[in-house]
């Protein structure tokens, strides 16, 4: 499967998952639990849930075949299918990708029922539904409690619940006197604003977090695809609070008639009018449209930008500055010497630098490798189709681990577990899917065993 699919599907997962999020928290907490007048807002709501379930239902069901595919060798659509058994039985992503499938079974039915009670329901099932978004993520790298986690899973809830109600308020805005009656919708569009305030808050707090633990340094923001990715989804993330900032401090007051007040609603007016020029006069509620359009188009562009940083290598593991350190020291020769041994200095061997083991043991759970290989049978069932990596680091030298990832065919070992039908290794090659950082952290684990 391609790069762009598996960009497709994790864009699609957010947006689902954000539409849930949003249409439950703007139910339970923006709209007044007492308003039979807006019953038919509520309809949408409820139905917006239900399309945000079936549609994360299927987004998880690709993300499967796509994890399939990958732990495979990216065998196809047909080799994908056939690992999916293996894939969900024997490791951490099928584990918490079950968790998500029951949750989401769960979540059903509330997306038929009325009441605070069902709602409440449908609101602590969405927040375990973030949860394994986040352990399938980056994040879940770092171990499923550790406040890592925690944090990337409350920056999840509460950017889905902001940019969540802004996809919600969009979509009912489209017949704003029929499903927000008398003056529900200043109202409404006040707390919506406070709300989204308070989930600005959390996003910008564990975004510095997590900004601190996956970048190594600022020059990563450039020198690394990861960060060139991460600070385009930065400027759409200040482009959409720009456009929240429009809404909230020139038609909010409108909407009942007021004008806001103070230095930022001067510096937003001023700002708005360097930008775009003069207003025209439209009426409150059209400009409000207009402005949640914009919003939703920036959030869904946003939301892109994190589906491409969850299916890249993070900036972290492209800085391997102290690997230089432990490094052993350099073997020194002259050419004319070079020369006379055949081209290679005499009882010359490849030697990789050093890696980080930890980081290769988070590379090699991640991969899917305990679906074919156990580790001294602390992992995997015994029909693992793999050897028993025990004893790996032990016996073979960091060069010939490498050549063994990138190469599996360079050398044939000939036994039950290492063969295929056709003579050849049934390991698949990773070398077109890994960085070289993470091929030196793999080999620093594997020669830990």
């Amino acid at each position: 499967m391609g790069q762009a699919a598996a960009w497709l599907v994790q864009w699609t997962g957010f947006i689902a998952l954000a539409g849930l999020i949003g249409a439950v928290a703007l139910d339970l907490l923006v709209l007044p639990a007492r308003a039979p007048e807006l019953d038919r807002p509520r309809v949408h709501l409820r139905r917006l849930r239900l399309v945000g379930i079936l549609v994360l239902a299927g987004a998880s069901a690709a993300e499967l075949l796509v994890r399939s595919a990958t732990m495979s060798g990216g065998a196809g659509l047909s080799g994908a299918a056939t690992a999916v058994p293996a894939v969900v039985g024997r490791t951490h992503f099928g584990t918490v990708w079950s968790v998500r499938m029951g949750l989401l079974a769960l979540l059903l039915p509330t997306a038929w029922v009325r009441g605070r009670g069902p709602l409440a329901g449908a609101a602590l099932l969405s927040l375990g539904l973030a949860a394994t978004v986040t352990l399938t993520g980056h994040a879940g790298d770092w171990g499923d409690l550790t406040a890592t986690a925690a944090l990337d899973w409350a920056h999840l809830i509460a950017a889905g619940a902001w940019t969540g109600g802004i996809f919600a308020l969009t979509l009912l805005g489209g017949r704003t006197a029929a499903r927000w009656p008398g003056a529900h919708l200043p109202a409404t569009m006040a707390r919506f604003s406070r709300l989204a305030g308070a989930c600005l808050t959390v996003v910008v707090l564990t975004g510095a977090f997590r900004l601190w633990v996956e970048l190594p340094a600022p020059s990563a923001l450039w020198r690394t695809g990861y960060g060139r990715i991460l600070a385009a989804k930065l400027v759409l993330v200040l482009a959409l609070v720009g456009c929240g900032a429009m809404n909230r401090y020139l038609v909010l007051p409108r909407l009942d008639g007021r004008r806001a007040r103070g230095f930022v609603a001067r510096l937003v007016r001023m700002t708005r009018l360097g930008l775009m020029g003069p207003s025209r006069a439209r009426p409150p509620a059209a400009r409000l449209g207009s402005w949640l359009l914009r919003e939703s188009a920036l959030a869904l562009a946003a939301f892109w930008c994190t589906a491409m940083l969850v299916e890249s290598t993070p900036a972290r593991h492209a800085s391997h500055d102290g690997h230089a350190e432990s490094a052993p020291a350099p073997q020194r020769v002259t050419m004319a010497e070079l020369h006379a041994a055949g081209g290679v200095p005499p009882g010359w061997r490849f030697s990789p630098p050093p890696g980080e083991a930890e980081r290769g043991r988070i590379l090699f759970a991640r991969l899917g490798c305990p679906v074919c290989h156990r580790v001294g049978g602390a992992a995997g069932p015994d029909s693992a189709p793999g050897p028993d990596l025990a004893g790996a680091g032990e016996h073979h030298p960091a060069g010939y681990l490498l050549e063994s990832v990138i190469n599996p065919d360079a050398v044939i070992v000939e036994g039950p577990g290492y063969t295929g039908q056709d003579g050849r290794s049934i390991m698949p090659s990773y070398a077109d899917r890994l960085t070289v950082a993470e091929l030196l952290d793999l080999v620093a684990y594997l020669r830990t065993l």
